[in-house]
């Protein structure tokens, strides 16, 4: 086999299959999504700011040990300024929450619910997906005192 010496260029044919169109435009979605949570002996911090994909916020609500009393994990997407939070309370039993106007000017206000498991992992991926999903679950209203 004769090997290219440094100043030589090896050309390789390509079959059309192989070759990529120019004008193909992908559409590649920016996502400024970070994450939080408290499970044993692990605590990330909403501060901290850090990013999370779906996958990653699949197996962190996966690992969420319901067996903990403390244990909760929410999201923020940062670009749409929209948040979801959860308590794990059973193997297939969530608490689902998303504060009304959260951060620093929270009154208090957030919509609430009780629900499975297959509910919430939905309507996470819609939410990761930045597509509606507020309308996935049963909510109600309620008044927290701060």
């Amino acid at each position: 086999m004769n090997t290219p010496s440094p100043k030589q260029f090896v050309l390789q044919e390509m079959d059309n299959d192989e070759q990529v169109n120019q004008d193909t435009i992908v559409d590649v979605k920016f996502q400024h999504i970070i994450y939080y949570l408290q499970n044993p002996g692990r605590f990330v911090d909403s501060k901290k700011n850090i990013p999370v994909d779906f996958i990653k916020a699949m197996n962190e609500m996966k690992n969420l040990d319901y067996n903990y009393e403390d244990n909760f994990i929410g999201f923020e997407n940062k670009k749409t300024n929209e948040c979801v939070q959860f308590i794990r309370k059973g193997e297939d039993d969530w608490y689902a929450e998303v504060p009304i106007t959260h951060g620093k000017g929270w009154d208090g206000y957030a919509w609430c619910c009780d629900t499975k498991s297959k509910p919430v992992m939905d309507m996470v991926r819609l939410f990761f997906e930045e597509v509606p999903w507020f309308g996935m679950l049963d909510w109600k209203m309620r008044r927290f005192k701060h």
